[in-house]
């Protein structure tokens, strides 16, 4: 009589945190918290995520022991039955069929013969969240500014035609000033980087505090004639005032080079920052731990994104984003170029 293997699996998964199927690979389970989505004013409480890696294919002698103690069998025919299910699964994948393991998610092979998985949200292996669900609450409505005007306009409205003639003209002329007021809020706070930018940039340059020495030079861009050039012009010249003669140090451009890892497609993604020093701060403290960290590139909004390492293949690549979950870096995610 052929065993059911898979309804072990989640039982599994309640306890531990990796269970490997021999042969096969892995799912991995992470602590994720409990979030609010703000459209729909919908409450998830936490629960514990479930990844799938191929590499984990050594036995670890858990989910084939389980088996053994509950069917009551000899732990290598427990084995046998966990070889027989696996040739099955195999085969529906190799067939392009979608491979579905119950309470735990499915798995489709891709054209590439990477597996990819997705979990079914519909189970909760975390066991602090037993007997919490998903809670919709309305949107709670706070007076405001908006209700404070609509009062005010319905007064208005309700009010003698001359009344509301009057407070039309005052409409009228807020409407006028609100617009370019407005437009150049925005300006200025979308623009404050590069206004930042040209202040740290050419502030000296406009506004200089050095004062002129008493040779020919002030401040190294200045040029004042000497008495010698002066002599040396035409008399119709020399009696015109002289004008000073100004020469600008070229400025050299410099372009920050965001990153080193372009050369490969693949990286494993763990931050993106808006300042440059924080993401150098995470490349330092990533290589302390052992890994080839980098800043990766730099994205179009500007946010310089942090990479454990970046890899030629998708192989390695997927290999280095396992590793990463099952250590402090669960929220990690594969970047291809």
């Amino acid at each position: 009589m052929k065993i059911n293997v898979v309804q072990y699996i989640p039982e599994l998964l309640y306890r531990h945190d990796c269970v490997i199927i021999p042969g096969f690979g892995g799912f991995i389970g992470n602590y994720s918290p409990s979030r609010i989505n703000p459209v729909y004013h919908t409450f998830y409480p936490p629960y514990k995520s479930l990844l799938f890696n191929i590499h984990l294919k050594q036995n670890d002698g858990l989910l084939a022991s389980f088996v053994s103690q509950a069917e009551n069998i000899p732990y290598e025919q427990a084995m046998e039955e966990i070889r027989m299910m696996i040739v099955d699964w195999n085969r529906e994948l190799e067939n392009g069929h979608e491979l579905i393991v119950e309470k735990v998610g499915r798995i489709v092979q891709e054209t590439d013969g990477i597996l990819q998985f997705e979990q079914d949200i519909s189970v909760n292996y975390l066991p602090d969240a037993y007997g919490l669900s998903t809670l919709v609450s309305p949107a709670i409505r706070r007076p405001g500014m908006q209700d404070r005007l609509e009062k005010k306009i319905d007064r208005y409205v309700h009010a003698s035609p001359g009344k509301t003639r009057r407070l039309t003209r005052s409409l009228k002329w807020a409407a006028l000033f609100a617009l370019p007021i407005g437009l150049a809020v925005y300006l200025s706070i979308t623009n404050m980087d590069q206004i930042r930018s040209f202040n740290q940039n050419y502030s000296g340059f406009l506004f200089s505090n050095t004062k002129p020495a008493s040779g020919k030079k002030i401040a190294s861009n200045w040029v004042i004639p000497s008495k010698a050039t002066v002599n040396a012009l035409p008399k119709a010249a020399a009696s015109k005032p002289l004008p000073i003669l100004v020469t600008l140090a070229a400025k050299q451009e410099v372009k920050e080079n965001a990153g080193v890892g372009i050369q490969h497609p693949y990286a494993i993604i763990v931050g993106a920052f808006r300042l440059r020093e924080n993401a150098d701060r995470l490349v330092a403290k990533l290589n302390q731990e052992g890994f080839n960290a980098e800043i990766y590139d730099t994205t179009t909004t500007g946010l310089f994104r942090v990479c454990l390492g970046s890899f030629a293949s998708r192989e390695e690549a997927i290999a280095q984003l396992a590793s990463a979950h099952t250590g402090d870096y669960s929220s990690a995610w594969l970047l291809s170029k």
